[in-house]
């Protein structure tokens, strides 16, 4: 009897530890870019006027998602750019096929820092080029007038207070060209995470009207006519009023999915966090201490690896909840 609470000790300190190498060590080799990315921001004349203002140019879309990756309480901009004259194709559920030349842009700011007020952080830049993404990220500077390209990623000290209302003081990192690809990964090749059609497919404002944002693409020419009664939607995680599971299934599918399913950076782990996979296929029963354990902890150990220096109480407590009442 000894001899088997050993063993089950054993596994207990092993079995977390397996779990996070395989997390760390997919084996594969990194994903160079194709294409060579200018200097400057400023170069790929996203914004009209001062870009600080991150006034979309003419002929530059935002998108705005149903749920959003966690990343330090940091606020976003998502724009999309795409050649004269092209559209995009959607395709189930999933990405839309775009078409090359496609420039997908996403800004990171705080929006009440001290002594500063808004300030612009990075912006990262995919670009489909000969049927293959590239990516980027550029560091906004100190007279946030343009943003540089950096390679190998940087620490930001920001002192700001998060839309809760508590302040916060954090270095906030900017992820070099290849922790880019770790999430930005399927397989062998680099995609986009977030513009999914159903993560898309949601009521978004125009001209003081309620319209469904992929309706309102089409009208703008930037999605090609079709329907869309076919397209579901992810639910928003942050809206409280929405049955707990689809909202911490939501949260899994655009912080954890990435990585957590066939063919993305921890494909080979137990886990497949994709909103549509069925419960008794995602192993969320058989890992839920190792989900809440990595999530509510900083350090080596930590997950989701990028983007988070400090800990999303709020997501962490969703996700508790949600696993403390599986049977």
């Amino acid at each position: 009897m000894k001899y088997k609470k050993y063993i089950i000790i054993a596994a207990v300190l092993v079995c977390p530890m397996v779990y996070v190498w395989s997390c760390h060590n997919s084996g594969r080799k990194n994903i160079d870019n194709g294409l060579r990315f200018n200097a400057k921001l400023s170069s790929y004349e996203l914004f009209k006027g001062n870009m600080v203002a991150l006034k979309p140019a003419d002929g530059v879309e935002i998108l705005q998602l149903a749920s959003t990756l966690f990343t330090d309480y940091a606020e976003k901009q998502r724009l999309i750019k795409l050649p004269r004259g092209k559209q995009l194709v959607l395709n189930g559920d999933g990405l839309p096929i775009f078409p090359e030349g496609t420039l997908i842009a996403k800004t990171f700011y705080y929006s009440k820092v001290e002594g500063k007020g808004r300030q612009l952080i990075e912006t990262r830049l995919l670009i489909l080029h000969q049927s293959k993404w590239n990516v980027a990220t550029f560091r906004w500077n100190a007279k946030q007038s343009d943003a540089d390209l950096i390679n190998d990623g940087a620490n930001v000290p920001v002192d700001f207070t998060s839309l809760d209302g508590e302040r916060r003081k954090i270095s906030y990192h900017i992820p070099s060209k290849q922790e880019c690809g770790s999430c930005h990964r399927q397989n062998d090749a680099i995609i986009p995470i977030g513009p999914k059609a159903r993560n898309l497919n949601i009521t978004v404002e125009s001209v003081g009207k309620n319209i469904n944002q992929l309706i309102y693409l089409m009208k703008k020419g930037v999605v090609r006519q079709t329907s869309i009664n076919a397209i579901t939607g992810l639910p928003n995680y942050h809206d409280d009023t929405l049955p707990l599971v689809q909202r911490a299934r939501a949260y899994m599918d655009i912080n954890c999915a990435h990585c957590h399913q066939a063919g993305g950076f921890a494909g080979n782990t137990t886990l497949n966090l994709d909103y549509g996979t069925d419960l008794a296929h995602t192993g969320i029963k058989f890992n839920k201490s190792n989900i809440i354990v990595r999530t509510n902890q900083m350090g080596e150990f930590h997950m989701p690896k990028l983007g988070t220096t400090v800990i999303d109480k709020e997501g962490v407590e969703l996700m508790r909840k949600y696993i403390s009442g599986l049977k």
